[in-house]
């Protein structure tokens, strides 16, 4: 497919605006976080974390995470890129801060979908032999062949990437929902072994302390993470579609955990929940409604995993079609597919690049034990480019906080809310001992590497980027913020 790439004198064909709908947007949104896929693997996770008071930090989160959203509506509105926190945090901050905001964002949307495609694999084998379902190479077999659909999905078009997410959408989001709604019934029947509701569900000793609720708000932002999809495609909706998506996204997002968070991890004893960490919805489907409604949940953890996948590789692609096209990385990947007005090159590179993570992850031991550590950082990952987002705007927007009550509330005091949870955070997690020594070597040291790779662009590749002042803050940027 031939591509037309960015020259010295040509900015590269552009993504195709408004190819999608209000709607479009949302469900992409839901759909990176996939609450089947992201209850299926955090679930038991929270209840080791901070035992049945997991509705607690999502809580906490909500708030800062709406302050945060806010700020992406307010940043989409003054400039729509593809790149989103990239862009904007290198146009208002610094080229160099903005870099290192898009890599750790590519390293999210790649190195994160390893924990996406292995039980891709685990969970179609398990349907035929739970011997097949356990050998690696099977897996690794079966979670490429779903990655390869999911690219040539995503490369063929962001209307086609949504009409695959609504496929998805109503049937995973009303099963969810009733399934949570069974389990209510079940636990108020009284069956054996159900954990009634208790007033230490909510309480941050029954959380097992403040550290224990910290890393179950860790576990909370990875959670709602992934909302920002909505602004990724910013270019290819219009108007203001992409950042009401995402205020839209979290508000949803925070209901449906919420909900089937307090319902699941009810049914069953602790312990018990904990035996089935593997197949944690399958199980609690069992438990709920017998040996069918076990294999319909795998079924909606399967859809709902494809889906997520779907989007990190829109999510991945978008972030280096914008760095490409700045030519801070190479202007290869700002190529875009003169047919299907997408970013081509760099959708093809981020796919496949998840299939060679998912060998090395499956395959050998040392490459499966690193990205191992560097996905128990996704959430302090998505911490950092929260923070960087949530100060941009309220830079950005300095100037215009104080001109109403509303500016204020929408502009300066909902956004600092999530800036300051998400440093704080940030910090305790690194003072604390959140994290281990070979989880910071590989996640935050990774992740540092993109200031070293920034500061070699800058010298080797001279963008524009890194020199031109119309690319970074200045008055007229406030000029465009007053001519909205």
């Amino acid at each position: 497919m031939p591509t037309t790439p960015p020259t010295e004198n040509q900015r590269p064909a552009g993504l195709k605006s408004g190819a999608l709908r209000a709607g479009d947007v949302v469900v992409m949104a839901l759909a990176s976080s996939g609450p089947t896929q992201s209850v299926a693997v955090t679930l038991a996770a929270i209840l080791a974390t901070v035992a049945y008071a997991g509705f607690l930090p999502i809580l906490i989160c909500f708030v800062p995470m709406l302050g945060i959203a806010l700020g992406y509506q307010r940043l989409h509105a003054w400039q729509p890129s593809a790149g989103a926190t990239y862009s904007w945090v290198g146009r208002v901050l610094s080229p160099h801060a903005g870099f290192f905001a898009g890599w750790i964002m590519l390293l999210y949307y790649t190195v994160g979908t390893t924990s996406l495609t292995i039980p891709l694999g685990s969970y179609l084998l398990s349907f035929f032999s739970d011997d097949a379902a356990n050998d690696s190479t099977a897996v690794a077999a079966v979670g490429t062949a779903f990655n390869l659909i999911v690219l040539v999905v995503a490369a063929l078009g962001a209307q086609l990437s949504a009409r695959f997410q609504w496929m998805w959408a109503v049937f995973e989001y009303a099963l969810v929902l009733g399934f949570a709604i069974a389990a209510v019934v079940y636990i108020a029947q009284g069956h054996d072994g159900v954990v009634t509701v208790d007033s230490s569900w909510f309480t941050v000793s029954g959380a097992g302390g403040f550290k224990s609720l910290i890393s179950g708000v860790l576990l909370a932002i990875f959670l709602y993470s992934g909302w920002d999809t909505a602004a990724y495609v910013g270019e290819e909706s219009s108007g203001r579609k992409a950042g009401r998506a995402a205020v839209t996204s979290v508000i949803l997002l925070f209901v449906i955990y919420s909900v089937t968070v307090l319902a699941f991890q009810g049914i069953a004893p602790l312990q018990e929940m904990q035996d089935h960490a593997a197949n944690i919805l399958a199980f609690v489907g069992e438990r709920i409604g017998g040996g069918f409604w076990k294999q319909v949940m795998i079924v909606a953890v399967l859809g709902g995993t494809l889906a997520s996948l779907l989007a990190a590789i829109v999510s991945s692609s978008r972030i280096g079609f914008a760095m490409g096209r700045d030519r801070v990385i190479p202007a290869w990947f700002g190529g875009v597919s003169p047919r299907y007005r997408t970013p081509w090159n760099a959708t093809i590179v981020f796919g496949l690049l998840n299939v060679v993570f998912l060998w090395g992850s499956t395959l050998i031991d040392s490459v499966g034990a690193a990205l191992a550590d560097i996905v128990s950082t996704l959430g302090l990952m998505a911490a950092i480019f929260y923070l960087l987002t949530a100060s941009t705007a309220i830079w950005c927007y300095r100037r215009r906080i104080t001109a109403s009550i509303s500016d204020f509330v929408i502009g300066g005091l909902m956004p600092g809310l999530g800036a300051a949870f998400m440093a704080f955070v940030i910090i305790y997690s690194l003072a604390s001992g959140s994290l281990n020594g070979v989880e910071i070597a590989f996640g935050v040291g990774l992740s540092l590497l993109g200031l070293v790779l920034s500061a070699i662009s800058s010298r080797v590749g001279r963008a524009p980027y890194y020199t031109d002042p119309r690319s970074s803050y200045g008055d007229h940027i406030d000029a465009e913020l007053a001519a909205q």
